[in-house]
């Protein structure tokens, strides 16, 4: 089943959220660019090209019915996670900024082999029992992670099951 059809099955008995990773899924990201990330460039995410085609998907969902459209993201410094909610703010003003989740790595404490089920997790803490949501990821390992979760309202997918 496609996953329009699934979620327009889905939205008819029940509220949906749909969580967004940021950096792959709706913004641009580049192989190379780990050190300007681990060396805390600033402004770094304030530079990247949104994906136009994803954002205009993620704004048509947010107006069908018992679809909530959130995000889901991680970045390693307090200031990348400010230059992600001002990226957001600019791009996607529409999602509300309760539904922006971002987790930043330097401010918890878990084990390298845990990383991968961080955002299960997190999604995990903010549905009620009546509510499904889906991660849409471009990270195998974190889709992979999620999935083995086995939450039964949680599913993760790649970004490539909404392209048409």
């Amino acid at each position: 089943m496609k996953f329009i059809d699934e979620l327009k099955e889905k939205t008819k008995t029940q509220k949906v959220k749909l969580y967004f990773d940021m950096d792959g899924t709706c913004a641009e990201y580049n192989v190379g660019e780990k050190n300007d990330i681990l060396t805390n460039k600033k402004g770094f995410y304030l530079t990247k090209r949104p994906l136009k085609y994803i954002l205009q998907k993620m704004k048509d969902f947010s107006k069908m019915n018992n679809v909530e459209i959130c995000v889901a993201s991680n970045c390693h410094f307090k200031e990348q996670k400010n230059d992600k909610i001002e990226w957001l703010k600019k791009y996607l003003p529409f999602i509300k900024m309760e539904n922006v989740n971002i987790i930043v790595l330097s401010e918890i404490t878990f084990k390298k082999e845990e990383k991968d089920f961080l955002k299960g997790r997190l999604i995990k803490k903010t549905l009620k029992d009546d509510e499904h949501a889906y991660l849409i990821e471009d990270d195998h390992d974190i889709i992979k992670a999620t999935n083995s979760l086995n939450f039964k309202n949680l599913t993760a997918c790649h970004i490539s099951t909404i392209i048409d």
